[in-house]
């Protein structure tokens, strides 16, 4: 064997060597993302152009000059409560289906009477599937859907 093939030899030897150590941390640290010990949470984010009252308990309901803003008001807290009884509670798995399905109902009651303003969205609801510690603190999290709601423009007069 010549002086540059034990060369050579000795360098893929250290090559496959450090190879056999690094890849094999490698693996492992991208396999500990997942973190099972997180359990599975879902929210929504809002941002709106429009000024939104979500208490539940709001008696003036329907009394503004514009209805569509109201009825915008209830149908998120309405998609709120909806959340809550969808998936009360964070667990290991969660359940994307059932917390989709539920918004999609209601959203679909707004858009019937609404969906012919589309174009003016002034507000945009995301829901977020979400890894979290025992505490409730969003270690990470994954929008979900987005919801997209129009309503009249207010009059320029």
């Amino acid at each position: 064997m010549t002086h540059l093939n034990r060369h050579l030899c000795k360098y893929l030897l250290l090559l496959m060597l450090a190879m056999a150590v690094i890849l094999p941390s490698a693996v492992l640290t991208s396999c500990g993302d997942d973190e099972p010990d997180l359990n599975i949470g879902y929210y929504m984010s809002i941002n709106s152009k429009v000024r939104l009252n979500l208490t539940e308990n709001d008696e003036s309901q329907g009394t503004s000059a514009q209805p569509e803003a109201d009825m915008l008001s209830y149908t998120i807290v309405r998609m709120r409560e909806a959340l809550k009884i969808a998936y009360p509670q964070p667990n290991k798995y969660g359940n994307d289906a059932a917390v989709i399905t539920a918004l999609d109902n209601i959203y679909k009651d707004y858009h019937a009477m609404y969906g012919h303003y589309e174009k003016n969205t002034v507000c945009v609801v995301k829901v977020y599937r979400a890894r979290m510690d025992d505490e409730g603190v969003v270690k990470k999290s994954t929008p979900l859907k987005t919801y997209r709601f129009g309503a009249q423009p207010p009059s320029t007069e």
